[in-house]
């Protein structure tokens, strides 16, 4: 008997209602399992890279709250992390000067390596995982996860 994988192995019938969360969740393990394997020679992974990627679309500066707000993570979690990054030399952190409380992040040009083989890793994963779909599909569901995420970011009381 061949085992089933997959959705086809499950029974959603009593389940309808979380079809979507299913999903989505599946497909984040999926996804991030995928692009810790892509990373993993290149000495990454997505835990570390994921706030560099944040601060590569983050205007140069920001700071260590604001990462943090990004990325929707306490602080004090993102702060371990950024040690990390720290000592690898991807990052470097310098003293606000209207605030030296507050510390600004910079990567730095081994960070920015680091962020451009990461961009080009994860954009490869990308390709591979909508690869079948429509480039107008694609486009549409962007636009539909946008939309969630705009709710989401915009509404406090659903955080």
């Amino acid at each position: 008997m061949e085992a089933l994988r997959g959705l086809s192995a499950l029974d959603e019938t009593r389940f309808q209602d979380m079809a979507l969360t299913f999903r989505v969740m599946r497909l984040a393990a999926i996804w991030r399992t995928k692009l810790e394997r892509a990373l993993r020679p290149h000495g990454m992974t997505v835990a570390l890279m994921r706030p560099m990627a944040y601060l590569m679309m983050m205007p140069d500066g920001a700071t260590q709250r604001d990462l943090a707000n990004a990325m929707d993570t306490d602080c004090s979690a993102l702060v371990r992390v950024l040690d990390l990054l720290e000592k690898e030399g991807l990052i470097s952190r310098q003293t606000d000067a209207g605030d030296r409380r507050a510390k600004r992040l910079i990567l730095t040009s081994q960070g920015q390596k680091k962020c451009a083989l990461f961009h080009d890793i994860s954009a490869q994963e990308e390709k591979t995982i909508t690869q079948g779909l429509p480039s107008e599909d694609i486009r549409s569901l962007i636009g539909q996860l946008d939309q969630l995420l705009n709710t989401h970011s915009a509404r406090p009381d659903l955080s």
